[in-house]
């Protein structure tokens, strides 16, 4: 008998034990995976280069590679667009909502406190109503095995990553800001040309005409010349419908009326410095992208935690204190109609039809899709980082070839006024290369202009602020609210 008890409490034991082992492993892990393991996890054996590929020389990044200052036009621009930019205000309400999610996420931490009372004059005893009063109930559920604890922590990513996401929304607000800037001053400066061109058409077919009436060309010559005309003139509206068209994207994008009224400089940004090669294990900690899918992977980490807890068992503990009357019921002898009740709740979900383990996988799934997304996402800012450097080492070549080009033509043009002068050639000629070096002075125009396009793109893929002061990702607040 003595043997028998023994091996039962024995087989207790061990069960106590096994059950207890189970639980343990089943707790929430509270500490979120490093920044190197998650940006391991997510890019794994990917081969990063200690420097950028495409880059040519080293200078410390700066906002000047645009060619402004802080208190020049763009930067004023930039400033209007955060302050009134319609996007911009929705993604800082987002951010609110995102920071009210967060405290809604740890409120499970807290117990609950509520107050109620009852009263009625019937006399129906049997309906239930024999017993008014009022009181006070406190609900507290222990947060044993960590679930709102992990619930918590995971609305607190998803803050951090909204965060992230707004300063990141203000960078991109300023490159396309600065983006149409440089397009609204390249095609008001294309107009021009354009015009320029219609003008020298028309001046060309008037000497055609001319010749004509002396007999040194033919009705055909005087025909095509119109017909050059023509394209030209249509050429030239073209160019102005562009012109007020970007000048209306700049406006809508500060915030203004789109009038396509705004004045804009006459010529581009001067020269631009040497671009930076950096380390790309830099710009992962530096762009608010990546530090928003960062986070999005901690969150679906504590999710996953979160759901792993919540199969265990649930103990809560409730307390009140409340007074009682009653006209029907008498309270047994020692029974004080005021009355503090005390009591608890336990409850293990031990059969759900796998609900609550398959949300435990639907969960893992959404942490390796987050890991996915983080890498995905550090590939892309690696491409177009890279791909911004190249670009701009091939449009500086060309924005120097096309610079002599235009150069070379405005010598001849030069030479073509002192043949003029002495009478070596008519004004024709002179008008054809006038022509060509307009025609050229676009092309520049259009190369000059992608060029620091490309460095606006540049300046958001290393994870710069255009000269505004980024909001910092812990404490912001919205602007323009």
């Amino acid at each position: 008998m003595t043997t028998d008890r023994a091996r039962r409490r024995r087989v207790l034991l061990a069960g106590a034990v096994a059950g207890l082992a189970v639980a343990i492993a089943g707790c929430a892990n509270l500490t979120a995976p490093s920044d190197g393991e998650i940006y391991q996890e997510a890019v794994g054996s990917l081969v990063v280069p200690a420097q950028w590929t495409a880059a040519a020389q080293a200078n410390p990044f700066r906002p000047e590679w645009l060619g402004f200052s802080d208190d020049g036009q763009l930067g004023q621009l930039i400033d209007e667009a955060i302050a009134h930019n319609p996007d911009l205000r929705a993604a800082g309400s987002r951010l609110e909502q995102a920071r009210g999610q967060m405290q809604l996420a740890g409120a499970d931490l807290l117990p609950t406190i509520g107050l109620g009372g009852k009263y009625s004059n019937s006399l129906q005893p049997a309906n239930g109503l024999d017993i008014n009063g009022y009181g006070a109930v406190l609900n507290w559920e222990l947060d044993i095995w960590g679930r709102a604890r992990a619930g918590k922590k995971a609305g607190e990513a998803a803050f951090r990553s909204a965060q992230a996401d707004y300063v990141y929304a203000r960078q991109s607000l300023a490159a396309m800001t600065a983006r149409a800037w440089l397009l609204g001053i390249e095609a008001s400066r294309q107009a021009e040309l354009s015009a320029r061109i219609r003008d020298i058409a028309l001046a060309q077919a008037d000497l055609v005409a001319r010749r004509e009436q002396v007999g040194k060309v033919s009705g055909q010559d005087v025909a095509v010349a119109r017909a050059q005309t023509r394209t030209s003139e249509e050429a030239a509206f073209q160019a102005e419908q562009a012109r007020q068209q970007a000048l209306r994207t700049l406006e809508l994008l500060v915030g203004r009326y789109p009038s396509a009224s705004i004045a804009l400089p006459t010529a581009l940004p001067g020269g631009l410095d040497p671009i930076p090669a950096g380390v790309p294990s830099d710009l992962v900690e530096r762009r608010p992208d990546l530090q928003a899918a960062r986070k999005r992977y901690e969150q679906a980490f504590f999710n996953h935690e979160e759901a792993k807890a919540a199969r265990l068992p649930r103990l809560a503990l409730n307390a009140g204190a409340g007074q009682l009357t009653s006209d029907y019921v008498r309270f047994k002898d020692g029974l004080s109609s005021t009355v503090f009740p005390v009591g608890g709740t336990l409850l293990w979900p031990l059969f759900d039809a796998g609900r609550l383990k398959t949300q435990v996988l639907i969960r893992d799934e959404q942490q390796h899709e987050a890991a996915a997304d983080y890498a995905r996402a550090i590939l892309a800012a690696f491409g177009e980082v890279e791909g911004a450097l190249a670009a701009d080492a091939l449009l500086q070549q060309r924005e120097l070839s096309l610079s002599g080009q235009v150069g070379a033509l405005q010598q001849a043009l030069d030479a073509a006024n002192a043949q003029f002068r002495v009478g070596k050639i008519d004004r024709y000629d002179v008008l054809d290369r006038e022509l060509a070096v307009d025609a050229a002075s676009i092309a520049l125009m259009r190369v000059a202009t992608e060029r620091r396009a490309q460095r606006a793109t540049l300046h958001l893929a290393l994870g710069g602020d255009f000269g505004v002061q980024a909001q910092a990702a812990a404490g912001a607040t919205p602007a323009g609210e």
